[in-house]
């Protein structure tokens, strides 16, 4: 931010110089305001994402037991950003395209687990069969609990 005063600084010499350089000032002010807006919304997503850091970790690196236990505190956790942030609840957009990430890893976990072209090659029936209802299991709850939030 220093830098961006600096130059408010000299803009504002310029300013009493000449009369367009009026409106190039008006113009940085209108852009700085609308930048200063969105670092807000940015650390607002931020602080509020990092409270749910160890679900996403969960996630990312668990297995589809510890994604299914996650999935009712993440939920509940985006529900009360969702209630609580100034910024968040006004962007739907935003929002969405978390719980679309959300959804994609889950979803690629799976496939990773359940390799439909091996899975009775490289594992018994049995073991393969449990796997396969895992799978069920976690997108079946992704399911549930994602329609509970709508």
């Amino acid at each position: 931010m220093p830098a961006v005063k600096r130059i408010i600084r000299i803009l504002s010499h310029v300013k009493e110089k000449e009369s367009q350089d009026t409106v190039l000032l008006e113009q940085y002010n209108n852009e700085l305001k609308q930048f200063v807006k969105a670092q807000a919304v940015a650390k607002d997503f931020v602080k509020f994402l990092q409270t749910l850091e160890r679900q996403f970790k969960n996630i990312s690196k668990g297995d589809l037991k510890s994604i299914t236990e996650t999935m009712p505190s993440l939920l509940n956790g985006l529900k009360l950003i969702w209630t609580i942030s100034r910024h968040i609840n006004h962007n739907d957009d935003k929002f969405e395209s978390i719980l679309a990430a959300i959804s994609n890893e889950i979803c690629q976990k799976v496939r990773d687990k359940i390799d439909i072209r091996t899975i009775f090659k490289k594992k018994r029936p049995e073991v393969a069969i449990r796997d396969i209802d895992s799978g069920i299991e976690v997108l079946e709850k992704w399911s549930e609990q994602y329609n509970k939030t709508k």
